[in-house]
């Protein structure tokens, strides 16, 4: 069986970067598009999502930092909780700067579960910078997975798949994300589900001996409006015609593991 660990970073407050920021990369979106959309719901696709994946009966984890620039995640409380009504998960999108310090991962973790009114159990630091003492921490503040190793930018490595345990915490490698793919690798619209394709073979024929095996994928928040993250549909179409592939949350991976 080929795990997909399907996930979404929540990288920009709930309003949304500056219009300058935005109209900086006017040309990342259709033009019809960009002129018919308010400018803070070209990044806000939260609704989207959860209506993507309610029709091909899938659910996903999303990641929210506490901490946003002239945000906070208090600003996405509604949508938090409606996610959490209808079983999506939630995890933690920690702060580079509090990486090093359990204390600050704490205060982080707790915030959000103060919206989520329970245990937050799911890790990724943002920008992916950890540390080899952070999961030793994690494993003190009750975490039981994160997924925030990634070695290279610009390809598709066998070692960024499949789990390991580090200090008592499973860690889910990052496979394939959006920004890596059309940022360092270049790849087209057109290119996107053959890379899914390749990826997937690439699992099967190292990992065959194995029952299961795990591909993660970030898709994030902002970019579903965007070439090349508008399709976010496709990948569920082909993802969910494939016999050996499962698309599960991080907590389930970490339940069906133990």
């Amino acid at each position: 069986m080929q795990y997909i660990f399907l996930s979404h970073d929540v990288d920009w407050r709930r309003q949304g970067p500056s219009i300058e920021h935005i109209l900086s990369r006017k040309d990342r979106f259709d033009a019809e598009l960009f002129e018919k959309t308010k400018p803070e719901d070209l990044y806000r696709n939260i609704p989207e999502y959860m209506e993507l994946e309610e029709k091909f009966g899938v659910r996903s984890t999303f990641f929210f930092r506490t901490f946003y620039e002239n945000g906070d995640v208090l600003d996405y409380e509604d949508d938090i909780k409606q996610l959490q009504k209808s079983n999506w998960e939630i995890g933690l999108h920690t702060e580079p700067s509090s990486v090093g310090n359990t204390e600050k991962i704490q205060q982080e973790k707790q915030k959000l579960e103060s919206i989520t009114g329970k245990p937050v159990v799911g890790n990724r630091v943002h920008f992916l910078k950890y540390d080899k003492e952070m999961f030793f921490r994690l494993q003190q503040l009750g975490f039981l997975y994160d997924s925030s190793i990634r070695y290279s930018k610009d390809r598709i490595d066998e070692n960024e798949m499949g789990f390991t345990k580090i200090d008592g915490i499973f860690e889910f490698p990052v496979t394939l994300m959006d920004a890596y793919l059309f940022t360092h690798m270049k790849i087209k619209e057109e290119e996107i589900i053959p890379i899914f394709q390749k990826t997937l073979d690439l699992s099967r024929s190292t990992y065959n001996s194995r029952d299961y095996h795990v591909i993660s994928v970030i898709w994030h928040d902002n970019v579903l409006k965007m070439k090349g993250g508008r399709m976010y549909k496709q990948i569920l179409e082909f993802l969910t015609s494939q016999d050996d592939v499962e698309i599960k949350r991080g907590a389930d991976l970490v339940k069906i593991l133990s």
